[in-house]
């Protein structure tokens, strides 16, 4: 079982650091939209490629945070069904939808997503007013790459679950608790 957990462990970590990156992120956005409000309101500037930058990092950081959301039992839940179980009957729902439903999703998303970029790279994408951002298959990377994540993520909460119904460790929760910048 040590196994389990230490590839947990490393699962986790990679969604750890791919919402410290949306974290610095959501820095870098606060910074980009405040010099936009400040530049239109008091110098009567505006640039179509400013407000498309802010919508690419709003939307990485949104991609980026899946993993770790998940690792953090943080995403949205309809327990219409789970109510009814006992705990490690949840623990065993969660292991079976994160194998039979959300995996082969998550892999379909990454593979159509890489088609996705590809084609966006190979046609050399931009915006579509031709006075915003180029390059965007730089964004449109960030499906594939979020999904894989979010992969990630699930997985390591999987492992978690089958070390706790087995019983071969003091952990009673798949989910951990730890923040951030201090795990």
């Amino acid at each position: 079982m040590q196994s389990l957990l230490r590839l947990s462990w490393v699962l986790e970590r990679i969604c750890i650091y791919a919402a410290r990156i949306a974290a610095i992120l959501l820095l870098v956005l606060m910074c980009v939209i405040i010099y936009d409000v400040i530049g239109r309101r008091f110098y009567n500037t505006g640039s179509v490629a400013l407000q498309e930058l802010e919508w690419h990092l709003h939307g990485t950081i949104a991609l980026l945070g899946f993993g770790y959301t998940y690792t953090r039992n943080g995403h949205v839940r309809i327990d219409l069904v789970q109510q009814h179980f006992s705990a490690n009957g949840k623990l065993w729902l969660e292991v079976i939808g994160i194998a039979v439903f959300l995996t082969p999703f998550l892999i379909a998303t990454a593979y159509f997503g890489y088609d996705f970029t590809m084609r966006s790279f190979v046609r050399n994408e931009g915006s579509t007013g031709g006075l915003g951002l180029s390059h965007r298959w730089i964004i449109k990377s960030m499906v594939p790459v979020s999904a894989i994540v979010a992969l990630c993520g699930a997985w390591s909460v999987a492992l978690n679950a089958i070390v706790v119904l087995t019983g071969s460790s003091r952990m009673t929760s798949p989910f951990k608790e730890a923040s951030l910048w201090k795990p």
